[in-house]
C-alpha cells in the first residue's frame, strides 16, 4: 500500500493562481464601482495566493497522516475566494499575515492557521525581540511552528524571560511531522523555563507523552506557577503518569485543567499522586477522560489535600455513585467552592444525595454559584435533597438538572425551593419528562428572579396548551416590581420616552423563557389538571404596575 504525499502546488501554478487572483479582484473592484490600482492588485494578489496556501497546507496535515488532496484542494480554493472578498470590500487591503496583535504587555498571534516560517516568526515576534522589551503575556495559538521559527521565538521568550509570567502555547505545532514537532516544542520550552511563569497553557497540542516530556522544561522546575492546562493533548495512562513524574514544584499550584483526553482510572490515579501534593488547588478540572469509580475514588482522595477549592469539574466521566462518599467528604470541608460540575457522571439518586447532604454541613460552600447535575438519572426520590441543597444556597445563579427523570413532582419539589432564592439567571431542566404541572412550578418560581437570563425547558412533554401557560406565567408574573420597593423606583428608572409596551418587555421575563420547539406533546387526559403545581404566587402587582406605567405615560 502506498502512502499518500502530502498536498502541494508547484511554483508554476501557484504564479498562474496569483495572475487569475488578480484579474478577478480588479473584474470585482470594477463593477463594485470603486476600482483598484494595478500595482496594489499585483501585491495584494500575491498575498492573498500565499495566506491561502499557507491556510491549505496546515489543513493537509492530520496527526495520523494527511487528508485526501482534493480535500485540501477545496479548502484552499475557499480560503483564496474569501480574501479575495475581504481585498475587494476594503479597498485593496489585505490583513497583515499572522495578524499579531501588541496591547500593552501583551502580545496576542491568534487568528488565521498558519505556518510560520523563519522569516515570519520575525515579523511577528519583533515586539518581543526590541531591546528592553517587556511583555507579561504572550499567546501564539494558531501559528504552527517548525523548528526554524521555534528558534526565532525562543529568542524572543529569553529577551523578555525578566518580564514574562503567563505564556498560553496551546496549538503551536498543528500540521507538524512528529519529529519536527516534538524538536520544537523542546526549543520552546528551554526558553520558557528561563522565565518565571505562573500561568502556562500547552493545550490542543496532540502532545501524547513524548509531548508532555518535550515540554518539560517550561514547567517542571518552575517556583511559583499557579495554573497549568492539557485539555485535548492526548493525555492518556502514560501521560498522565508524565505530568505526575514532571511536575516538581506543586506547592504554589491552584489550577490544573485536563479535558477530553483518555486518561482512564490509571490516569487518573497518577494525577491524585499529583493533587495529593498540591494544597493550594483552587480549580480542577478533569473532564471527558474517561475516569470510572477507581480513578473517580482516587481523586477525591487527592482533592482531599486542598481545603480552598473555588471550582470543581469532572462532568463527562463514567465515575458512578461508588465514589460519591468520597467526593462528599471533600465538599464536606470545603467553604470556598463556587462551582460544582457533575453533569454525566451516572450519580444516579444515591451518589446525588451524597452530594447534596454534604454540601448542606455547616460551612460547606456557603457561596455555592453554579451546581450542574445534569444527565444523572435524578428521579423525584432523589430531587428532595436537590431541594434541600438548593434552598440552602441563596447565592446560586445557575443550576443544570438537564436530561434527567425529575418528572412532575421532582420538578415541584425543586420549585419550591427556588422560591426564595433572588440571585437566580439559569435553569435548565430539558429533558426531564415533565408535563404542564412541573414545567408551570418552575416557570412561577422562577419568574420574578430580577436576573434570571434563561429558563429551560424543552424536550419536555407540554401540550400546546401547556406551552401557552407557561408564556402567560413568564409574560404577567414576571412583569412584577421585584426588586423594586415601590412603584415610583420602577417609574423612576425608565426613561419617559418609553410607551407602555416597551416598558412591559423590559420589566417582564418572557424573553428568558428557552425555546420549546422540541417538546413532545402528551395524551390530553395526561394534561388534564396540570396546573395544580401547589406553587402560589400573588401576580395582582404585574397588572397594577401595567396600569400605573399606562397612567404615566399619558
Amino acid at each position: 500500500m502506498t502512502v499518500q504525499e502530502e498536498w502541494a502546488l508547484s511554483e508554476a501554478q501557484r504564479r498562474e493562481t496569483v495572475e487569475r487572483m488578480a484579474k478577478n479582484i480588479s473584474a470585482m473592484a470594477f463593477f463594485r464601482g470603486a476600482p483598484i490600482p494595478d500595482d496594489v492588485v499585483a501585491a495584494t494578489a500575491a498575498a492573498v495566493e500565499k495566506k491561502a496556501y499557507t491556510v491549505a497546507r496546515v489543513e493537509a496535515r492530520t496527526t495520523t497522516g494527511v487528508r485526501p488532496h482534493h480535500e485540501t484542494l477545496k479548502a484552499y480554493i475557499r480560503k483564496l475566494s474569501a480574501l479575495a472578498l475581504e481585498v475587494v470590500q476594503n479597498g485593496g487591503a489585505l490583513e497583515a499575515a499572522g495578524g499579531a496583535k501588541a496591547q500593552g504587555e501583551e502580545l496576542d498571534l491568534t487568528g488565521a492557521r498558519e505556518f510560520v516560517t523563519k522569516e515570519s516568526a520575525e515579523e511577528l515576534l519583533a515586539p518581543l525581540l526590541a531591546p528592553g522589551a517587556k511583555f507579561t503575556k504572550i499567546r501564539f495559538s494558531t501559528k504552527s511552528f517548525g523548528v526554524d521559527a521555534a528558534e526565532v521565538a525562543a529568542r524572543a521568550i529569553e529577551n523578555i524571560a525578566g518580564s514574562l509570567v503567563e505564556a498560553d502555547m496551546s496549538d503551536i505545532i498543528a500540521g507538524r511531522p512528529e519529529d519536527e514537532a516534538l524538536a520544537a516544542l523542546r526549543i520552546i520550552s528551554a526558553a520558557l523555563g528561563k522565565a518565571r511563569l505562573r500561568h502556562l497553557n500547552l493545550s490542543d497540542n496532540a502532545l501524547g507523552e513524548k509531548g508532555i516530556r518535550a515540554c518539560a522544561a517550561a514547567f517542571s522546575e518552575q517556583p511559583a506557577l499557579e495554573s497549568i492546562a492539557f485539555q485535548n493533548v492526548g493525555c492518556s495512562v502514560h501521560g498522565c503518569a508524565a505530568v505526575d513524574e514532571l511536575m516538581r514544584n506543586t506547592g504554589s499550584l491552584r489550577r490544573l485543567h485536563l479535558y477530553n483526553n483518555m486518561s482512564g482510572d490509571e490516569g487518573a490515579t497518577s494525577i491524585a499522586r499529583l493533587l495529593s501534593r498540591c494544597p493550594a488547588m483552587e480549580d480542577f478540572k478533569m473532564v471527558s477522560s474517561r475516569v470510572g469509580a477507581e480513578g473517580g475514588i482516587a481523586l477525591a482522595k487527592g482533592l482531599a489535600a486542598a481545603a480552598g477549592l473555588v471550582r470543581l469539574d469532572i462532568h463527562d466521566n463514567p465515575i458512578t455513585a461508588e465514589f460519591a462518599d468520597d467526593l462528599a467528604a471533600v465538599l464536606a470541608r470545603q467553604g470556598k467552592l463556587k462551582a460544582l460540575i457533575l453533569n454525566d457522571t451516572s450519580l444516579g439518586d444515591d451518589g446525588v444525595a451524597a452530594v447534596c447532604q454534604a454540601l448542606t454541613q455547616p460551612g460547606a460552600a456557603p457561596q455555592l454559584e453554579e451546581l450542574e447535575l445534569a444527565l444523572n438519572e435524578v428521579t423525584p426520590e432523589g430531587a428532595a435533597a436537590v431541594a434541600a441543597c438548593v434552598a440552602a444556597k441563596p447565592a446560586l445563579r445557575r443550576l443544570n438538572l438537564r436530561e434527567n427523570e425529575l418528572e412532575d413532582e421532582g420538578a415541584v419539589t425543586i420549585a419550591k425551593a427556588l422560591v426564595s432564592l433572588t440571585a437566580l439567571e439559569t435553569l435548565d431542566a430539558c429533558g426531564n419528562q415533565l408535563k404542564r404541572g412541573g414545567a408551570c412550578a418552575l416557570a412561577k418560581a422562577c419568574a420574578r428572579k430580577p436576573g434570571l437570563q434563561l429558563l429551560a425547558l424543552d424536550e419536555n412533554e407540554l401540550s400546546d396548551s401547556g406551552i401557552e401557560a407557561l408564556k402567560d406565567i413568564m409574560r404577567r408574573i414576571g412583569k412584577a416590581p421585584y426588586p423594586f420597593h415601590s412603584l415610583d423606583q420602577v417609574l423612576q428608572s425608565i426613561p419617559c420616552c418609553q410607551c407602555p409596551q416597551d416598558i412591559m418587555r423590559r420589566i417582564g421575563k418572557a424573553a428568558a423563557l428557552g425555546p420549546l420547539d422540541d417538546n413532545m406533546e402528551p395524551d390530553e387526559e395526561d394534561d388534564e389538571g396540570a396546573e395544580d403545581d401547589g406553587i402560589e404566587i400573588e401576580d395582582a402587582a404585574g397588572d397594577d404596575l401595567a396600569a400605573a406605567m399606562g397612567a404615566a405615560h399619558l
